[in-house]
């Protein structure tokens, strides 16, 4: 049986709030644990309910939908709900899993945001610690990718190019989210769409590094912590 992920909507307005619950009820593989026009009463369920994905308003009186996501220790996958797509933009900083524009009228739009979720859910499910690979959907099936034979991850937009000696593969996944998932002691972000297996690198120059035929950009702001960590003599 499919197993069911667990929801909270939090909107401070009754229509948007029965518009998300409605679209949740629709869906097979979600279960609403709740609803709630306030902030605070949706931050207190998140914390309480455990549940598996959010739905969050940005725009509340009583406290934003993005001071709720600073909040949380514990993150669950966040869609936010917004009338103004820079909130949205900015809370992908806080590596949120998508957002839904009012008035929410395409059930399309609604599914593909819970599907990218569900998708993510199954990924960290996979990836147990102390693992030695990381499991990734590519052209739809979960594969098996070592930790070793990544050479660096390139991220643009919602999407990665993980780059291995021998392809690349294109996955549906944020940079931020699967740094989460590396190894810090392998890997490191050097650049803002930039992460590489520290072992794989060949030399180092000003502004960038090299990795086989590939050159990567290093942004100075990386560049102290990659000096640091890597052995020189």
């Amino acid at each position: 049986m499919l197993k069911k992920l667990t929801c909270v909507a939090i909107d401070d307005e009754f229509i948007a709030l029965k518009i998300i619950t409605s679209l949740i009820d629709q869906t097979g593989f979600l279960t609403l644990l709740g609803s709630y026009q306030s902030a605070v009463e949706g931050t207190n369920a998140i914390i309480e309910l455990e549940p598996d994905i959010v739905f969050l308003d940005v725009q509340m009186p009583e406290i934003s939908g993005l001071d709720i996501i600073k909040s949380l220790n514990k993150k669950p996958e966040i869609i936010l709900i917004t009338s103004q797509v820079k909130y949205a933009v900015e809370a992908f900083e806080f590596n949120v899993t998508d957002y839904l524009v009012k008035p929410i009228e395409s059930y399309a739009r609604f599914m593909n945001a819970v599907t990218k979720a569900k998708d993510n859910i199954a990924l960290k499910e996979k990836n147990v610690t102390g693992s030695d690979a990381v499991f990734m959907k590519i052209d739809f099936l979960l594969t098996k990718v070592q930790f070793e034979s990544i050479l660096y991850v390139e991220g643009y937009g919602d999407y990665i190019k993980v780059h291995t000696a021998d392809k690349t593969h294109v996955v549906y996944y944020k940079l931020s989210s699967i740094e989460d998932k590396l190894p810090k002691d392998l890997f490191m972000r050097v650049h803002r769409s930039y992460l590489v297996q520290i072992n794989k690198i060949d030399n180092i120059d000003q502004n960038s590094l090299v990795i086989g035929d590939n050159v990567v950009p290093v942004s100075a702001k990386y560049k102290p912590e990659l000096l640091n960590k890597i052995e020189m003599l």
